[in-house]
């Protein structure tokens, strides 16, 4: 190759790089921590070191169900939401491992409904190499966000302002919009057993044996969802929580308990609950964790102090909206 072909790649190739490090930079989330839009589930790693007491982890069924500020105004438990939507459990799995070097929750909550997204061996390799290529280049990890991207956030940027996201807390993202369920009742019981694939069985066994390498009480909990249980998932789950000494929470048999409504409490129909429905879902799941007598209430311990400012705008928000 001429010296002028080796320039002219080497200058290619430089080019792109840069390219890719400034692109990186425009389709990062505007908003970081508690705020952010797109970076929630990057928000627990804004966290100060050994500060959180308990994780929820899975796909939207966690991230809808569980307010950790309704835990903390309640009980004084530090927790963090990491559900993401759509998310596959090998996915979770990973997230869970790399908050696990910042944090030593005592427990962890895994929402089940991601244990029946089944996924192929393929995309495991994926996740793999996508970890790695996500470090070099953020654009890789959030090229999807192009969607939100409009060219007024470079004037923003560059004032140092950002645009206003939607309320998010620890992770929970406030959502009151009521969109009632009106299929009636869902929970008939059968003998059926729904088949956990060979990935997400696998990637559930892992999360399992990563948490009592870490000393850490995992609970499965389901989600209040007429969309997307059934009561052959619910034997499914129940047999892996049986055969590995897991407690298992199926908040779907305990609606009355809960007092759910579901002319009020869901937001799309059955599939997901709204604010109203997490937070019926978040007094139970704290009232259990209490019994468990594993977490500290830090309500008046003054390292905490930052709980009780976002606590203060959290109820600002939600008294806003009371019914």
């Amino acid at each position: 190759m001429h010296a002028g072909n080796k320039i002219r790649t080497f200058s290619f190739f430089t080019g792109l790089i840069i390219l890719l490090y400034i692109m990186s930079f425009l389709f990062l989330p505007v908003n970081t921590g508690a705020e952010g839009l797109y970076k929630k589930a990057g928000g627990i790693y804004k966290e100060p070191k050994n500060t959180i007491g308990y994780l929820s982890i899975g796909d939207s069924e966690c991230s809808t169900s569980i307010s950790p500020m309704e835990i903390w105004n309640t009980f004084g438990y530090t927790g963090f939401n990491c559900g993401v939507p759509g998310q596959r459990l090998q996915d979770t799995y990973y997230l869970l491992e790399k908050v696990l070097n910042k944090q030593s929750p005592k427990v962890v909550l895994l929402e089940t409904n991601a244990c029946f997204r089944d996924f192929k061996y393929i995309n495991a390799l994926e996740t793999a190499i996508d970890e790695k290529t996500k470090k070099l280049f953020p654009i890789y990890q959030y090229h999807n966000n192009w969607r939100y991207f409009h060219f007024y956030m470079l004037k923003n940027i560059s004032a140092g302002k950002s645009e206003k996201p939607s309320p998010v807390y620890k992770g929970y993202q406030y959502n009151i919009i009521n969109k009632p369920y009106t299929g009636g009742p869902y929970t008939m019981e059968t003998d059926e057993v729904f088949d956990i694939q060979e990935q997400p069985f696998l990637y559930l066994t892992k999360i399992n044996e990563l948490c009592k390498e870490k000393g850490i009480t995992l609970i499965l909990y389901s989600s209040p969802s007429p969309k997307c249980w059934t009561y052959a998932k619910h034997n499914a789950v129940k047999q892996f929580a049986d055969k590995n000494n897991l407690d298992y929470i199926d908040l779907n048999l305990s609606l009355d308990q809960l007092s759910i409504d579901w002319t009020t409490d869901s937001r799309d129909g059955g599939d997901h609950i709204n604010y109203y429905g997490a937070k019926k879902v978040s007094a139970y799941m704290g009232s259990y964790l209490s019994g468990l007598n594993l977490l500290t209430d830090h309500r008046e311990d003054p390292r905490f102090a930052s709980w009780n400012t976002e606590l203060k705008s959290y109820q600002t928000q939600t008294n806003q909206n009371s019914k």
